[in-house]
C-alpha cells in the first residue's frame, strides 16, 4: 500500500503541470482567435470571463487525456533514471504491478471524463454559442453606413462618404449636432475612426482635418469657423447592450448522448418510410418507364418499316419519353439526396456519441503507452520518451479527425472511425507493456528503433497519399 501511494503521488505534480501547460497553449490560441473580435465589441470583464469559463470546458475535455499520457511519461520515467526501478525488481516487484494503480485510477478518471463530456461539455457547448451569438449581435457601428445620413444616435445625425473596410477609417465625416438650446453645431472631418469608452456605453469618434461651424445662440449673426488638426467627439452608443436569446436549437456538439440518440432514432425511422415510399411509387414508376422505353408500343405495328423510321409520330413519342427520362431522373436525384442526408445525419450524431466515450477511454490507452516509454527513456534520455509519446499523442489525434471526416462521409461506420486510434494505439501499448514485462524493456534499443521505422513508414504513407 506505500509503494502504491508513493507511485500515485510521482504522478500528481507531473499530471497538474501538464494539465496547465497543455491548457494553457489551448487558452492562449483560443484567445488569440477571438480576442479581437471580442474587444472590440466593448464588453465588461464579467462577460468576457463567462466566455472563458464556458470555452475551458472543451480545452479541458481535450488537455486531460495529454496530461495522463505526460504524467505517466514523465514519474514511470523519473523512477527508471533513478534507478528506483532496478530496486523495486530487485525486490520482487514487477513492474506491470506499478501499472495497475495508475490503471485503476486512469479508469475513474475516464468514468468521470464520460460524465463530463456528456453533461457538463454539451451544456457549457451551448451556453457559449449563445453568448457568442449575442456578443456578435453587438456591434458598435451597426448604423454606421457610407452614403447614408444616419439619424439613429440621440441628438446626433452622421453622413460619411466612404468606409474603410480593411482598417475601418471613415472618410469625408459630417456630423450635425442637434442641440437643446440655440443653433447647431456641423463638424466636417477628411477621416475619422470610432472606439469604445466607458464600457462600451459611449462611442467615441476620433475626427482628424476638419472645422467645426457654429452659430452664436446669443446673436444668430455670428459665425465661428474653427479648425482642428485632431477633435473627439462622443456619443451615446445605441447598440450597447449585451441581449441574450434562448436557442431551442442545439447541434451535435451541445447534446448529451440521450439527446442524440433520439435524433439517430429519428433519422433512422424516415429512412425506412421513405425506402418503404420510393419502393411503392418512384421503382414502380422507374420500372414501366423502362418497359415503354425497351418497347416498340410507341408506334403502330401496322405502320411500315420506313414508314416508322420517317414518322413524326415516331419522333414525338422519342421526344416524350426523353422528357419523362429526365423528369423521372430528378426525381430519383432528390430522392437519393433525401436519403443520403438523413445517413449523414444519422452518422453525424452516432460519430459524436462514440467520440464522447472514445476520447474518454483515452486516458487509459495512454497509460499503456506512457508508462513503459517512460521505463524505457532511462537510456535514452526523458527527451527520447517525451518525443515518441507525442508522435504517438499526434498519430491517435489525426487518426480521430481522420476517421471522423471519413464516417461523415459515409466511408466508415462511426464505431470504427472513432474507437480505431484507441485500437491502434492500445496495440502499440499492449506491445509496450508486454516488452516491459518479459524484462526487455531496459536499453531497448531495437524496440526504439523499431518505433523510429514505423514512424518513419507512416510519414512516407501520409506523403504518397497527399
Amino acid at each position: 500500500m506505500i509503494l502504491v501511494r508513493y507511485v500515485l503521488k510521482e504522478h500528481i505534480a507531473p499530471f497538474m503541470a501538464a494539465l496547465f501547460v497543455i491548457t494553457f497553449l489551448f487558452v492562449v490560441d483560443f484567445l488569440v482567435n477571438i480576442l479581437d473580435s471580442v474587444l472590440s465589441k466593448g464588453l465588461p470583464m464579467g462577460t468576457v470571463l463567462e466566455i472563458f469559463i464556458l470555452n475551458l470546458a472543451w480545452m479541458l475535455s481535450l488537455s486531460i487525456p495529454m496530461a495522463v499520457l505526460v504524467a505517466c511519461l514523465m514519474a514511470f520515467g523519473r523512477l527508471s533514471g533513478d534507478q528506483e526501478i532496478t530496486a523495486m525488481k530487485a525486490a520482487g516487484v514487477a513492474p506491470l504491478s506499478l501499472m495497475r494503480p495508475v490503471l485503476l485510477v486512469a479508469t475513474l478518471l475516464s468514468l468521470l471524463l464520460i460524465f463530463f463530456n456528456n453533461w457538463i461539455l454539451p451544456e457549457a457547448n451551448h451556453r457559449s454559442v449563445e453568448l457568442m451569438s449575442a456578443v456578435s449581435r453587438k456591434q458598435p457601428h451597426a448604423f454606421i453606413d457610407a452614403g447614408t445620413l444616419i439619424t439613429q444616435f440621440p441628438d446626433v445625425q452622421i453622413w460619411i462618404n466612404h468606409i474603410d473596410p480593411a482598417s475601418g477609417m471613415l472618410y469625408g465625416v459630417q456630423v450635425f449636432e442637434l442641440q437643446s438650446k440655440g443653433s447647431p453645431r456641423i463638424v466636417y472631418a477628411d477621416s475619422a475612426s470610432m472606439e469604445y469608452i466607458d464600457n462600451g456605453a459611449t462611442l467615441m469618434f476620433r475626427l482628424w482635418s476638419g472645422e467645426n461651424h457654429i452659430l452664436d445662440a446669443d446673436s444668430p449673426g455670428k459665425y465661428f469657423r474653427i479648425r482642428f488638426s485632431s477633435q473627439d467627439f462622443a456619443m451615446k452608443n445605441v447598440d450597447d447592450r449585451l441581449k441574450r436569446r434562448d436557442r431551442n436549437y442545439r447541434s451535435d456538439r451541445e447534446m448529451p448522448i440521450e439527446m442524440m440518440l433520439e435524433v439517430v432514432k429519428v433519422a433512422r425511422e424516415t429512412q425506412k418510410t421513405q425506402f418503404s415510399e420510393y419502393h411503392k411509387s418512384l421503382f414502380a414508376q422507374m420500372k414501366e418507364l423502362n418497359v415503354a422505353l425497351l418497347s416498340d408500343s410507341i408506334v403502330p405495328k401496322d405502320v411500315p418499316l420506313q414508314a416508322k423510321e420517317d414518322s413524326v409520330r415516331f419522333e414525338r413519342a422519342l421526344q416524350r419519353m426523353k422528357v419523362q427520362e429526365r423528369s423521372q431522373l430528378r426525381v430519383v436525384e432528390r430522392a437519393y439526396k433525401r436519403l443520403d442526408g438523413e445517413k449523414k445525419r444519422e452518422a453525424q450524431y452516432l460519430v459524436e456519441i462514440h467520440k464522447k466515450i472514445s476520447t474518454s477511454v483515452a486516458c487509459l490507452i495512454f497509460v499503456l503507452i506512457g508508462a513503459p516509454l517512460g521505463i524505457m527513456a532511462r537510456r535514452g534520455g526523458i527527451g527520447t520518451g517525451i518525443i515518441y509519446s507525442l508522435a504517438f499523442f499526434v498519430i491517435y489525434w489525426v487518426s480521430l479527425m481522420g476517421g471522423e471526416n471519413f464516417a461523415d462521409r459515409l466511408m466508415v461506420s462511426p464505431a470504427l472511425a472513432m474507437w480505431f486510434p484507441n485500437i491502434l494505439i492500445g496495440i502499440f501499448g499492449i506491445i509496450l507493456t508486454t516488452q516491459m514485462t518479459l524484462d526487455r524493456y531496459s536499453g531497448n534499443v531495437g524496440l526504439f528503433r523499431g518505433v523510429r521505422q514505423f514512424i518513419k513508414k507512416l510519414s512516407r504513407f501520409n506523403k504518397k497519399v497527399g
